[in-house]
């Protein structure tokens, strides 16, 4: 990518702010919230944190080359003579203000399509990158991976800050790359990373509880996903699941927006005419506006076939042609950790999922219930420092729909792992009948060599919560550790291969 270039006094003529200390004519080539990044021509946002002020990096910012930082309030000590001060109030506006200004990515020369939602936005994510691809190309932000149309590296967040998200829209535009597709956090509406991202479409998969150590309650969580649809252009498309009862009322609420719903039902406008499914996959023909479309999938599952019809009309809605629509589904052999199947020629089914909510966990397990197994053996545990009260949820969820349930560790964090088992079998413990067993194995790994010692032909071992991760925390460690690697070792070492 071509470096950007902006005077100073040029750039702040965007950003909202109250005060200046120091000279405006300065050339601005780069921008950052990361001390670690900056670089002379660097422009330094202090960022006020959860945890810590990032006025203290100021200093480190000015030894690496930055003359200008913008923060929220004063220095913290006397700046140095040559460094530009700008105080912002409004930080984190005032970021997305500059990076949006500096990269120039405003003209909207990329359709970008954002999806916000409890469960479902990887999956969803990715059909569109798939579908584009037949489109004309296409590059994607989300959980797993970020895809600028020419290289993959691993996500560090769902939704990247202001400037990474900027930067990427403008490799896009320089590239001639047609679409993106974004998954968009209500981490990241609410911390204003979008708040300038010129989205084309706004896609709603559901909302059920989760995150509410940040946003408390079910009302502000649900605000939050709702700002995205605030950020669409006049002429963008809003897709909204009126399958979910939260997306009915979105769908009501944004009655002058003309939102294209989707569902299971005849009173979508996108909807399945008929569909079959089984541990193979999902075979539908959709109605829309746009026309019929076939699409096959190697996807499975009532939820999935709802990721399907938001992914679809969200495509269509972008410019795709029913075709590509199709081709683009077909082309997905499947989504990291996300009904990842796992297979070393074991006379019974593996599959590993990200599902970490009561909600998915539910869906994922009713689904393969539904495929008539002769037993649902699941692996799952919670997180630690994280939403305390789904864990009786997904207790309750997992003990009632499966026959043989290991309770283990996810990633515990700084708990004690034996603690938030006990969170989590105080909903277990309601649902026990005869002829179930639960069994605490804290050891991940040694939790699922138990479960597939267990298993037998006919039998589904599902293996939750972590899906495509490649760490497991443990207080401040970070220890490797990917759930499909761990099943083949151990699979492996039971002789299959």
């Amino acid at each position: 990518m071509k470096p950007p270039s902006m005077r100073l006094a040029d750039l702040l003529s965007t950003v909202p702010h109250s005060s200046v200390a120091g000279p405006v004519d300065a050339l601005v080539n780069h921008l950052t919230c990361d001390s670690r990044e900056v670089a002379p021509g660097s422009l330094f946002v202090a960022l006020k944190g959860f945890h810590r002020d990032g006025r203290i990096f100021a200093r480190e910012a000015y030894e690496r080359g930055a003359r200008v930082v913008l923060a929220h309030g004063d220095p913290l000590e006397p700046a140095p003579p040559d460094l530009t001060w700008v105080v912002c109030p409004r930080d984190r506006e005032a970021f997305s203000a500059a990076a949006a200004a500096l990269y120039g990515t405003a003209d909207r020369t990329v359709r970008l399509v954002g999806v916000t939602g409890t469960n479902g936005k990887t999956t969803t994510a990715y059909l569109l990158r798939s579908i584009f691809r037949e489109a004309g190309g296409a590059g994607m932000l989300g959980t797993i991976e970020y895809d600028d149309g020419e290289g993959l590296r691993p996500a560090a967040r769902t939704t990247p800050e202001a400037h990474e998200i900027h930067r990427w829209i403008r490799i896009l535009q320089e590239r001639g790359i047609p679409y993106g597709a974004m998954e968009v956090s209500s981490h990241s509406l609410v911390l204003a990373r979008v708040k300038d991202v010129p989205f084309r479409v706004a896609a709603f998969t559901n909302l059920t509880r989760d995150h509410l150590d940040f946003h408390h309650t079910m009302e502000a969580y649900y605000q939050a996903k709702r700002a995205l649809f605030d950020l669409l252009a006049k002429d963008g498309t809003a897709v909204v699941n009126v399958s979910d009862s939260y997306g009915q009322r979105l769908a009501e609420e944004l009655t002058r927006k003309h939102p294209l719903s989707v569902g299971l039902d005849r009173q979508a406008q996108v909807f399945p005419e008929s569909f079959e499914m089984d541990l193979n996959g999902i075979r539908a023909s959709l109605a829309t506006p746009f026309g019929p479309v076939e699409v096959r999938s190697s996807l499975t599952g009532g939820y999935n076939l709802q990721n399907l019809l938001v992914a679809a009309a969200s495509a269509l809605s972008a410019g795709a042609t029913p075709e590509q629509v199709s081709e683009g589904v077909a082309s997905l052999r499947g989504v990291p950790g996300r009904t990842e199947r796992v297979d070393a020629g074991q006379p019974f089914h593996l599959l590993v999922d990200y599902a970490h909510t009561d909600d998915a966990l539910k869906n994922l397990l009713q689904t393969l219930r539904e495929l008539q197994p002769r037993r649902i053996i699941t692996v799952f545990g919670c997180g630690g420092d994280r939403d305390r009260s789904k864990r009786p949820l997904m207790g309750a969820v997992a003990a009632r729909l499966s026959d043989v349930l290991f309770l283990t560790t996810d990633n515990p964090r700084t708990e004690e792992p034996a603690a938030i088992a006990r969170d989590v079998e105080t909903g277990i413990r309601p649902e026990l009948r005869p002829g179930k067993s639960v069994r605490t194995v804290l050891d991940r790994r040694e939790a699922m060599r138990e479960a597939l010692a267990e298993a037998g032909p006919g039998d589904v071992v599902v293996v939750a919560g972590k899906g495509h991760e490649r760490e497991q925390i443990i207080g401040e460690r970070r220890l490797p550790f990917h759930d499909p690697t761990v099943l083949f070792e151990l699979l492996q070492e039971m002789g299959w291969r």
